[in-house]
């Protein structure tokens, strides 16, 4: 038997082709051809998002705070002069709408620690500020006021690598054990546990 004349049979999330009564596939997010995005936004289904951002933008918002290179296509590096971390982050946050905290992460080089801070926006575009902190003062100003995620990873940072972030209104354990030993930072380079040394949690005379 035959369909009924006028009858719909599209599968739900199908639309006619083009130029004949073809199926093709809708994708969420993905623009209709033909669509045509302004110089700062790009269309995307239902929703805008800006153009990524370009080596000359971000150059030009650090303006001589630092150097600027690029890491990838989508991924921009940061490294600002010393002592002008906070203000390179400002700039990012106030000047290229990065006013998201992907991750922030800490590095032992040997020499020095490096804060990464992986930051990004409505562009989609991470820009990566990485701040030298001196290995024989190890401390910081707090940027948790700025982007508040931040607080949690400081936390963590200062747990594991004993850096001090100046400002951060409380720097209390939350990963080692409150009766860790004081002093002691574990992700060090240099960290060696020490013999017969009680590193918190349940003692062997407790077990």
């Amino acid at each position: 038997m035959s369909p009924k004349a006028g009858r719909n049979h599209r599968r739900s999330g199908q639309v006619p082709g083009a130029h004949e009564e073809g199926h093709a596939e809708r994708r969420e997010g993905v623009a209709p051809e033909g669509a045509r995005a302004g110089p700062h936004r790009a269309v995307g289904g239902d929703r805008v998002t800006e153009a990524r951002l370009t080596l000359e933008e971000v150059a030009k918002a650090m303006n001589h705070l630092g150097t600027v290179e690029a890491a990838r296509a989508n991924r921009f590096r940061v490294v600002p002069a010393p002592g002008r971390g906070r203000e390179a982050i400002v700039r990012a946050k106030e000047r290229l709408r990065c006013d998201h905290m992907v991750q922030m992460a800490a590095v032992d080089n040997g020499k020095s620690f490096e804060l990464h801070y992986h930051l990004t926006g409505p562009h989609r575009t991470v820009v990566s500020i990485i701040v030298e902190v001196p290995r024989d003062n190890p401390r910081i100003p707090s940027v948790h006021d700025l982007l508040p995620p931040t607080g949690i990873y400081e936390r963590q940072i200062h747990d594991l690598f004993g850096i001090e972030f100046e400002g951060h209104p409380g720097l209390k354990r939350i990963i080692l054990t409150e009766d860790w030993p004081e002093g002691e930072y574990p992700l060090r380079k240099d960290w060696k546990m020490g013999p017969n040394r009680f590193y918190g949690g349940i003692s062997k005379e407790g077990t």
